[in-house]
Protein backbone atom coordinates (compact mmCIF):
# COMPACT_ATOMS: atom_id res chain seq x y z
CA UNK A 1 0.00 0.00 0.00
CA UNK A 2 1.26 3.11 -0.67
CA UNK A 3 1.94 5.89 1.56
CA UNK A 4 0.36 8.95 1.59
CA UNK A 5 2.18 12.51 1.00
CA UNK A 6 0.94 12.67 4.97
CA UNK A 7 2.65 9.76 6.09
CA UNK A 8 5.81 10.30 4.15
CA UNK A 9 6.12 13.80 5.70
CA UNK A 10 5.70 12.78 9.13
CA UNK A 11 8.51 10.00 8.30
CA UNK A 12 10.76 12.66 6.88
CA UNK A 13 9.91 15.62 8.89
CA UNK A 14 9.22 14.62 12.35
CA UNK A 15 12.43 12.86 13.03
CA UNK A 16 14.28 15.96 12.37
CA UNK A 17 12.17 18.54 14.01
CA UNK A 18 12.88 16.35 16.91
CA UNK A 19 16.64 16.21 16.46
CA UNK A 20 16.28 20.23 15.71
CA UNK A 21 14.53 20.83 19.20
CA UNK A 22 16.69 18.75 21.45
CA UNK A 23 19.73 20.94 19.99
CA UNK A 24 17.90 24.26 20.79
CA UNK A 25 19.95 26.02 23.50
CA UNK A 26 18.79 29.61 23.60
CA UNK A 27 16.04 29.44 25.94
CA UNK A 28 18.62 28.20 28.57
CA UNK A 29 21.28 30.30 27.53
CA UNK A 30 18.69 33.37 27.83
CA UNK A 31 17.74 32.20 31.03
CA UNK A 32 21.37 31.88 32.04
CA UNK A 33 22.09 35.63 31.07
CA UNK A 34 18.60 37.06 33.07
CA UNK A 35 20.47 35.02 35.65
CA UNK A 36 23.65 36.78 35.59
CA UNK A 37 22.47 40.07 34.99
CA UNK A 38 20.25 40.00 38.05
CA UNK A 39 23.13 38.69 40.29
CA UNK A 40 22.22 35.22 40.73
CA UNK A 41 25.00 32.32 39.92
CA UNK A 42 24.22 28.76 37.89
CA UNK A 43 22.99 25.42 39.63
CA UNK A 44 23.57 22.11 39.42
CA UNK A 45 21.07 19.68 41.09
CA UNK A 46 22.66 16.43 41.86
CA UNK A 47 20.74 13.96 43.00
CA UNK A 48 22.96 10.91 44.66
CA UNK A 49 22.69 8.35 47.26
CA UNK A 50 24.87 7.48 49.80
CA UNK A 51 25.16 3.84 49.47
CA UNK A 52 25.61 4.10 45.51
CA UNK A 53 29.06 3.96 44.50
CA UNK A 54 28.70 5.74 41.27
CA UNK A 55 27.88 8.89 43.72
CA UNK A 56 30.67 8.75 45.24
CA UNK A 57 33.01 9.64 41.81
CA UNK A 58 30.06 12.18 40.57
CA UNK A 59 29.88 14.01 44.10
CA UNK A 60 33.48 13.51 44.47
CA UNK A 61 34.41 14.54 40.93
CA UNK A 62 31.67 17.63 39.91
CA UNK A 63 32.71 19.32 43.66
CA UNK A 64 36.01 19.55 42.03
CA UNK A 65 35.00 20.58 38.74
CA UNK A 66 32.62 23.60 39.47
CA UNK A 67 35.47 25.16 41.45
CA UNK A 68 35.84 28.69 39.68
CA UNK A 69 32.97 28.91 38.30
CA UNK A 70 30.35 31.04 39.57
CA UNK A 71 28.12 27.90 40.25
CA UNK A 72 26.03 26.21 43.30
CA UNK A 73 26.13 22.72 43.86
CA UNK A 74 22.85 21.83 45.08
CA UNK A 75 23.54 18.01 46.37
CA UNK A 76 20.10 16.39 47.13
CA UNK A 77 20.42 12.82 49.06
CA UNK A 78 17.72 10.50 48.36
CA UNK A 79 17.46 7.20 49.55
CA UNK A 80 14.84 5.43 47.79
CA UNK A 81 14.89 4.97 43.92
CA UNK A 82 14.72 3.16 40.51
CA UNK A 83 12.71 1.19 38.80
CA UNK A 84 9.60 0.12 41.55
CA UNK A 85 9.40 -3.41 41.86
CA UNK A 86 13.04 -4.39 39.95
CA UNK A 87 13.84 -7.82 40.14
CA UNK A 88 17.20 -6.85 38.57
CA UNK A 89 18.14 -4.41 41.44
CA UNK A 90 20.33 -6.45 43.28
CA UNK A 91 22.35 -7.20 40.48
CA UNK A 92 22.49 -3.69 39.05
CA UNK A 93 24.19 -2.89 42.76
CA UNK A 94 26.68 -5.32 42.35
CA UNK A 95 27.60 -3.72 38.62
CA UNK A 96 27.58 -0.25 39.96
CA UNK A 97 30.26 -1.16 41.68
CA UNK A 98 32.39 -2.11 39.06
CA UNK A 99 31.27 0.97 36.75
CA UNK A 100 32.67 3.08 39.63
CA UNK A 101 35.67 1.25 39.93
CA UNK A 102 35.98 1.31 35.96
CA UNK A 103 35.18 5.26 36.07
CA UNK A 104 37.52 6.09 39.53
CA UNK A 105 40.33 4.73 38.10
CA UNK A 106 39.82 7.80 35.25
CA UNK A 107 41.01 10.20 37.89
CA UNK A 108 42.67 8.37 40.02
CA UNK A 109 39.68 7.31 42.68
CA UNK A 110 40.22 3.60 44.08
CA UNK A 111 37.35 1.30 45.56
CA UNK A 112 38.19 -0.78 49.11
CA UNK A 113 34.51 -1.19 49.16
CA UNK A 114 33.87 -4.74 47.27
CA UNK A 115 30.36 -5.33 48.62
CA UNK A 116 27.28 -3.55 48.26
CA UNK A 117 26.01 -1.64 51.04
CA UNK A 118 22.42 -1.56 52.51
CA UNK A 119 20.50 1.74 52.03
CA UNK A 120 19.09 1.73 55.52
CA UNK A 121 22.75 1.50 56.66
CA UNK A 122 23.74 5.19 55.53
CA UNK A 123 20.03 6.33 55.28
CA UNK A 124 20.72 8.75 58.44
CA UNK A 125 23.29 10.63 56.42
CA UNK A 126 21.22 11.09 53.88
CA UNK A 127 18.59 13.01 56.47
CA UNK A 128 21.53 14.79 57.72
CA UNK A 129 22.00 16.47 54.24
CA UNK A 130 18.73 16.73 53.25
CA UNK A 131 17.55 19.01 56.47
CA UNK A 132 20.97 21.25 56.15
CA UNK A 133 21.48 24.54 54.62
CA UNK A 134 23.41 24.17 50.78
CA UNK A 135 26.69 25.53 51.10
CA UNK A 136 30.58 24.69 50.86
CA UNK A 137 30.78 23.35 54.42
CA UNK A 138 27.96 20.58 53.17
CA UNK A 139 29.76 19.69 50.25
CA UNK A 140 32.73 18.75 51.77
CA UNK A 141 31.28 16.98 54.30
CA UNK A 142 29.40 14.67 51.60
CA UNK A 143 32.62 14.51 49.95
CA UNK A 144 34.44 13.58 52.77
CA UNK A 145 31.46 10.99 53.82
CA UNK A 146 31.74 9.63 50.77
CA UNK A 147 35.50 9.30 50.24
CA UNK A 148 35.52 7.45 53.90
CA UNK A 149 32.23 5.25 52.64
CA UNK A 150 33.96 3.90 49.17
CA UNK A 151 37.76 4.66 49.00
CA UNK A 152 38.31 4.50 52.61
CA UNK A 153 36.16 1.80 54.13
CA UNK A 154 35.24 -1.81 53.64
CA UNK A 155 33.37 -2.36 56.76
CA UNK A 156 30.48 -1.60 58.39
CA UNK A 157 29.23 1.99 58.84
CA UNK A 158 30.04 3.56 62.01
CA UNK A 159 27.66 6.83 63.10
CA UNK A 160 29.87 8.09 65.31
CA UNK A 161 32.87 8.42 63.05
CA UNK A 162 30.35 10.49 60.72
CA UNK A 163 29.00 12.39 63.82
CA UNK A 164 32.10 13.52 64.71
CA UNK A 165 33.53 14.43 60.66
CA UNK A 166 29.73 16.29 61.14
CA UNK A 167 31.55 18.52 63.34
CA UNK A 168 34.56 18.99 62.24
CA UNK A 169 33.53 20.01 58.73
CA UNK A 170 30.28 22.35 59.72
CA UNK A 171 30.17 22.54 63.84
CA UNK A 172 27.48 21.15 66.14
CA UNK A 173 25.90 18.44 65.85
CA UNK A 174 23.66 16.87 62.83
CA UNK A 175 20.46 18.15 62.67
CA UNK A 176 18.10 15.93 64.66
CA UNK A 177 14.64 16.38 63.10
CA UNK A 178 13.05 16.78 59.61
CA UNK A 179 15.50 15.06 57.70
CA UNK A 180 13.85 11.86 56.47
CA UNK A 181 10.76 14.35 55.09
CA UNK A 182 13.37 16.66 53.40
CA UNK A 183 14.86 13.10 51.84
CA UNK A 184 11.50 12.67 50.25
CA UNK A 185 10.95 15.94 49.08
CA UNK A 186 14.06 15.06 47.30
CA UNK A 187 13.12 11.95 45.50
CA UNK A 188 10.02 13.53 45.02
CA UNK A 189 11.94 16.26 42.69
CA UNK A 190 13.91 13.85 41.40
CA UNK A 191 10.85 12.20 40.28
CA UNK A 192 9.50 15.38 38.98
CA UNK A 193 13.08 16.26 36.34
CA UNK A 194 11.98 12.68 35.29
CA UNK A 195 15.68 10.70 36.31
CA UNK A 196 14.94 7.57 38.12
CA UNK A 197 18.26 6.62 39.33
CA UNK A 198 21.36 8.00 41.07
CA UNK A 199 23.42 9.97 40.17
CA UNK A 200 21.85 12.31 38.24
CA UNK A 201 22.32 15.73 37.99
CA UNK A 202 19.85 18.83 36.19
CA UNK A 203 21.67 21.57 34.26
CA UNK A 204 19.09 24.38 33.65
CA UNK A 205 16.66 22.46 31.52
CA UNK A 206 19.02 19.13 30.90
CA UNK A 207 19.57 16.21 33.01
CA UNK A 208 22.75 13.51 32.87
CA UNK A 209 23.53 10.80 34.23
CA UNK A 210 26.12 12.25 36.26
CA UNK A 211 28.91 9.76 37.11
CA UNK A 212 29.74 9.02 33.38
CA UNK A 213 28.68 12.63 31.99
CA UNK A 214 30.70 14.56 33.95
CA UNK A 215 32.68 16.55 31.26
CA UNK A 216 29.08 16.96 29.79
CA UNK A 217 27.86 18.48 32.69
CA UNK A 218 31.07 21.04 32.66
CA UNK A 219 30.15 21.72 28.57
CA UNK A 220 26.49 22.54 29.06
CA UNK A 221 27.76 25.17 31.85
CA UNK A 222 30.32 26.60 29.31
CA UNK A 223 27.92 26.75 26.85
CA UNK A 224 25.39 28.67 29.17
CA UNK A 225 27.91 30.94 29.76
CA UNK A 226 29.48 29.88 33.31
CA UNK A 227 33.19 29.08 32.39
CA UNK A 228 35.63 28.41 35.25
CA UNK A 229 37.83 31.28 36.32
CA UNK A 230 41.47 31.73 35.29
Amino acid sequence: MASSPADLLARRVAPSAVIALSRVTWPARLGAAARRRLGRRGRVELFFAFDDPCSAIAVIDLAQRLRGRDVRLLLMPVVRRGIKDDPAVDLKRRYAIDDARRLGRRTGLELTRREPLPAQDVAFLAEWVAAAAQGPALTRFCVAALRRLWLESAGPVERAGYGALWREQLGGRPPGRGGARAVRRNERLMRRRRPYDTPAAWVHGQWFFAHDRLAQIAARLDELGWTAGP
